[in-house]
């Protein structure tokens, strides 16, 4: 017989009555776009410091910028803008941020975007 952590315990509970209860469970998913040259999408998320925010997108595109801006003041605290298709940026603080996802370079548009975070936004 296995023995689980009290917080474990309570998950498979709430799981278990969920599923019963005919809900499903959700986890995070990606935000999906579809951008051409210089389109941008944004969206806005709770992040936990040192959060990773990524993005990829398909064979089309060869960069895509983000960019991290505090959600209370619009300041920007953090991006990547490298000449690269995967681009990632960490959250400084735990908070409310605005990402925005940029198209630089998309051979044939519209190009799609997959936008995440390591615990979902």
């Amino acid at each position: 017989m296995a023995i689980l952590p009290v917080k474990s315990l309570a998950a498979l509970a709430l799981g278990t009555l969920a599923v019963a209860g005919g809900a499903t469970l959700v986890q995070a998913q990606s935000r999906t776009d579809w951008l051409s040259t210089g389109q941008s999408a944004s969206y806005n998320g709770y992040l936990y410091a040192g959060e990773a925010v990524y993005a990829t997108c398909d064979g089309d595109c060869t960069d895509i910028d983000i960019l991290l801006f505090d959600a209370n003041n619009g300041s920007l605290v953090a991006s990547d803008t490298l000449a690269d298709a995967q681009p990632v940026v960490s959250a400084p603080y735990e908070g409310s941020f605005e990402i925005e996802v940029v198209m630089a370079s998309c051979s044939v548009e519209p190009c799609a975007v997959w936008t995440d975070s390591d615990h979902g936004f």
